[in-house]
């Protein structure tokens, strides 16, 4: 539900990192400010220089909105082990490994990978 969503809000213009926080406000019902939606609007494309993935940063803002901080900590730890296991943490490499010009599956494997340590509770 959670790629859904934030694939949904990326193809009406939300970038790769408010999309994902849009998505959350949808599936989990907690709202999103404009204020930080405005934040995150200098959060993408790795910040810029195709550094750390955008996504993953807004994923790690929702643990925090979501849990308590030691909590959102763990979930926090969780999610960069399982991206450095599976594919990267950086922008530019995941879009050569995805072959993703647009970031749609960069954003659906890290919301699935978000959803389910949710659901998880860490």
């Amino acid at each position: 539900m959670l790629r859904e969503k934030a694939l949904y809000y990326y193809n009406r213009g939300f970038n790769c990192s408010q999309c994902l926080l849009k998505a959350c406000e949808s599936v989990y019902g907690i709202p999103i400010s404009k204020q930080s939606l405005k934040l995150c609007a200098v959060v993408n494309n790795g910040f810029g220089v195709g550094n750390i993935c955008s996504v993953i940063v807004s994923g790690i803002m929702i643990f925090g909105l979501l849990f308590d901080e030691n909590t959102a900590k763990k979930c926090r730890m969780e999610l960069l082990n399982i991206l450095n296991e599976k594919h990267s943490i950086n922008c530019m490499s995941l879009k050569k490994e995805f072959n993703d010009k647009n970031c749609e599956n960069i954003i659906g494997e890290i919301a699935d990978v978000v959803e389910g340590i949710i659901s998880k509770k860490c």
